[in-house]
């Protein structure tokens, strides 16, 4: 009787090892799976941040209109002080301001901002959606 108790005893020892092993093993699984599921996905957010285009750094032509100018404003209101007329020949840069139908620019006169120093002679103001042509 004894013999035949010390064998179960011994069985059941193995038993527990072996489930000990296994809950070990998935433990140390999840964990690493968990891991590497973190760190994929903190890559992909990064590629993400670092893929996506500035939107600062969109430049467009002025749509031509029947008055012959669209008019760069101080505020994004059709009532506020006129900057600017510009002409449909002239260019401006998108800003990150944008209210309603209203977009923040930077303008320049023709291609002026190709010319040396061109470029910090911008003038920043507000311009109607409806008056951007192709951006790119």
């Amino acid at each position: 009787m004894s013999r035949h108790s010390f064998t179960r005893h011994s069985f059941t020892c193995q038993s527990l090892s072996r489930q000990s092993l296994s809950r070990r093993l998935i433990a140390f699984s999840s964990t690493r799976i968990a891991r590497l599921a973190a760190m994929a996905a903190g890559a992909v957010a990064l590629n993400l941040f670092i893929a996506m285009p500035a939107s600062a750094t969109s430049f467009c032509n002025m749509k031509r209109t029947s008055d012959g100018f669209a008019a760069l404003r101080a505020a994004p209101d059709a009532n506020a002080r006129i900057l600017v007329r510009m002409r449909h020949t002239d260019e401006v840069m998108l800003g990150l301001g944008e209210r309603g139908p209203w977009r923040e620019v930077t303008h320049w006169r023709g291609q002026t901002r190709h010319e040396d120093g061109g470029f910090g002679r911008g003038r920043r103001g507000w311009v109607h959606h409806s008056l951007l042509g192709e951006c790119g």
